[in-house]
């Protein structure tokens, strides 16, 4: 799989963080359970700052973007599910934790950290 050799981590790591910093603050400026806490935009800024930094540097090629968007799902799904985790009064956390781990197989296999079955 040579596809997998140019699939670049930092930027997916850049991209999980964004995704969830974003659904973190967000959720500190609209659910009126968790307190007020400046360090989840301070978080985004500054991860959003590094993987746009990383983005102007190095062209994203092969499977990056597709892998930085999955990443970006995985954090904003997987901190919705730890979230409803934590307050079951906002709703089930049934569909995040489904989509969250639909999404780490696919990143997985598609970084060549899972390997794909092979027929023999």
């Amino acid at each position: 799989m040579s596809g997998n050799k140019q699939i670049r981590r930092k930027p997916v790591l850049f991209a999980l963080l964004v995704g969830l910093c974003g659904n973190a603050t967000l959720a500190t400026l609209s659910v009126s359970q968790l307190a007020f806490s400046i360090f989840p935009i301070i978080a985004l800024v500054l991860a959003a700052y590094i993987l746009y930094q990383e983005y102007l540097s190095v062209p994203m090629e092969g499977d990056t973007p597709l892998c930085t968007l999955l990443a970006f799902l995985i954090g904003v799904f997987g901190y919705s599910a730890f979230l409803r985790t934590q307050f079951p009064e906002l709703g089930t956390n049934y569909l995040s934790v489904m989509i969250s781990l639909v999404l780490v197989i696919w990143l997985a296999l598609k970084m060549g950290v899972a390997a794909r079955p092979t027929a023999e």
